[in-house]
């Protein structure tokens, strides 16, 4: 975890401390405090910890190989020319899992922990909840897709039909296409995982009001 910058914490402001933990990824080139004002935006149960981890920054070779914040190298963004890097998106999710552990090293229970990510972040929250071997809460996947999707459902944790999934994506997404994240929760749900896609007419690769909604509501229902 040394080799991640700190991650961004904040904290429930009411009294008791934290009994749930959202950890929301941002995507490719972020950062942590990029996605912050999420806790003030949208609506979470009482005594929630909020976690917004920031990527390292590594060489991306859709960037020319130019360094950025990445979860992990990617050379495309159509779902024909991506190749996953298995390697980095494993490393990445070995660091999810560590900042989990150390929410319930606090006291959190595995299943009041959301694993959440936009984008980028979004492949990295979907496989680390997918291959947990931890009963987990849910997890948010936000304009984004399935990686290795040829190794489910071999690969699957023994929870990975049981979580809850909330997916949504923008049909205007000239970054990561709607089609792409529709086919990714086709797969999803043929291999008998509860993931719920939501559309949003009109949104590009960001996020909107309504979906914060959503959120806020998977969020009540899973924590």
């Amino acid at each position: 975890m040394a080799e991640y910058p700190k991650p961004i914490v904040v904290e429930p402001r009411e009294s008791g401390g934290a009994t749930r933990t959202v950890v929301m990824l941002h995507g490719l080139g972020d950062t942590g405090a990029g996605w912050a004002s999420a806790a003030q935006q949208i609506r979470a149960p009482a005594n929630t910890r909020w976690v917004f981890p920031t990527a390292r920054t590594v060489p991306v070779t859709l960037n020319g190989g130019a360094r950025m914040t990445a979860w992990f190298d990617l050379n495309a963004l159509d779902a024909e020319s991506i190749i996953d890097d298995e390697t980095m998106i494993n490393e990445s999710v070995r660091y999810v899992e560590a900042l989990v552990r150390q929410e319930m090293a606090k006291g959190v229970a595995s299943d009041k922990i959301v694993i959440g990510g936009f984008s980028q972040g979004g492949v990295i929250a979907l496989t680390a909840v997918l291959r947990s071997e931890l009963k987990l809460a849910g997890c948010l996947a936000l304009s984004t897709y399935l990686p290795l999707r040829d190794q489910y459902p071999a690969k699957f944790g023994p929870y990975a039909r049981d979580v809850p999934i909330l997916q949504g994506h923008g049909t205007n997404d000239m970054v990561l296409r709607y089609d792409y994240g529709k086919m990714s929760n086709d797969v999803l749900t043929s291999n008998g995982v509860k993931a719920d896609f939501k559309t949003y007419t009109g949104m590009a690769h960001s996020a909107c009001a309504e979906e914060f909604d959503d959120v806020a509501d998977f969020l009540e229902s899973v924590l």
